[in-house]
């Protein structure tokens, strides 16, 4: 029975992480779109205009340097926020799963399994993946919350779609994470059952 559990957690994890991930990228996308202002399947709209080196505008998009102004995309927004939350919620349910995979042993008798190492390796791997997906999730969607004409700043490239990938490395390190920290525990209660 927990053999089933851990596939059923692992590929309900590896699911929820795609979907974030295929979310992220269709934000970036849906961004992207608008803002070449060009109707579907044509690859550039403006193909004739010459392209300056500090100076680029293309559709509703302006660029100068490393400063751009571009109109908002509400659907770019609503599908960032959603792969962040899937997101999170991946996380959330790996880590509740997994428990705790601590390394550091109370007893000083008793030395940590390398699943525990590997599992304390993953959790915190887990947690940085997750920490800068969110960040670019958020960084990426968060400026197309509003229906304002437009927005200038820093330029701000391709934060969705790296989000959108994290989340995909997120699915292998959280996998990674909770099948080590359920072995490890399933030796802790073997070695628990042969002590005593």
């Amino acid at each position: 029975m927990a053999r089933v559990e851990a596939v059923v957690v692992c590929l309900l994890v590896i699911a929820m992480d795609v979907a974030a991930g295929v979310l992220g990228l269709h934000a970036e996308k849906a961004q992207n779109q608008a803002r070449a202002g060009c109707p579907t399947g044509r690859r550039s709209c403006h193909a004739h205009q010459p392209r300056a080196m500090f100076y680029y505008l293309q559709g509703r998009h302006l660029r100068i340097l490393f400063i751009e102004c571009r109109q908002p995309v509400w659907r770019a927004y609503e599908l960032g926020v959603a792969a962040a939350a899937v997101l999170a919620a991946s996380h959330a349910v790996a880590n509740v799963a997994g428990g705790c995979a601590c390394a550091c042993s109370g007893d000083k008798l008793r030395r940590p399994s390398p699943n525990r190492h590997m599992a304390s390796f993953a959790l915190v791997l887990a947690w940085v993946v997750l920490a800068v997906g969110l960040a670019l999730l958020l960084l990426g969607a968060l400026p197309n919350r509003t229906r304002k004409l437009a927005d200038c700043g820093v330029a701000r490239h391709r934060f969705l779609s790296v989000g959108g990938v994290l989340c995909f490395v997120h699915a292998l390190v959280a996998v990674v994470y909770y099948a080590s920290a359920n072995a490890a525990a399933r030796e802790e209660s073997r070695a628990d059952g042969a002590h005593a």
